[in-house]
């Protein structure tokens, strides 16, 4: 059974990045492009976000012991696999998966354009993801 104290945290903790990074996401394009203290917001809150989403990906596979995945990518497909996310959420966390690897190894050269995107248009990707592994914790 999914340890629902450490489960409901991780969720509790990407609710809050969610509303931080909408209050965010009403920033004008320009002043955000032109803003450096913005931007370093956006990225340590889209950060933590994909961290949130990734530990609760693998802990919700870890509790079901379902087979480990291998990269980041691959605890989206897993959830697929299992029925926990559709093809098209699971290929969209996957993209979040590579947002948090530029955003750690690849922060030299982040595109301040593509995170204001991101904050406009991708949001309620990660709220998707949030209620199916509500459900799915909830049913196990």
């Amino acid at each position: 059974m999914v340890d629902r104290e450490v489960f409901d945290r991780r969720l509790a903790r990407l609710e809050e990045l969610l509303s931080d990074l909408r209050g965010l996401a009403v920033v004008p394009r320009q002043e955000f492009l032109r803003n450096r203290g913005l931007q370093a917001q956006a990225e340590r809150w889209l950060h933590l976000a994909a961290e949130c989403a990734l530990d609760l990906a693998n802990h919700l596979i870890a509790d079901r012991g379902w087979r480990t995945p291998t990269t980041y990518r691959e605890a989206f497909q897993i959830l697929k696999e299992q029925g926990v996310l559709s093809e098209k959420l699971a290929t969209a966390m996957e993209g979040w998966a590579g947002l948090r690897n530029v955003l750690v190894h690849l922060y030299l050269g982040v595109d301040h354009e593509r995170i204001w995107q991101t904050l406009v248009n991708d949001l309620g990707v990660l709220e998707q993801f949030a209620a199916a592994l509500s459900r799915a914790a909830s049913a196990g």
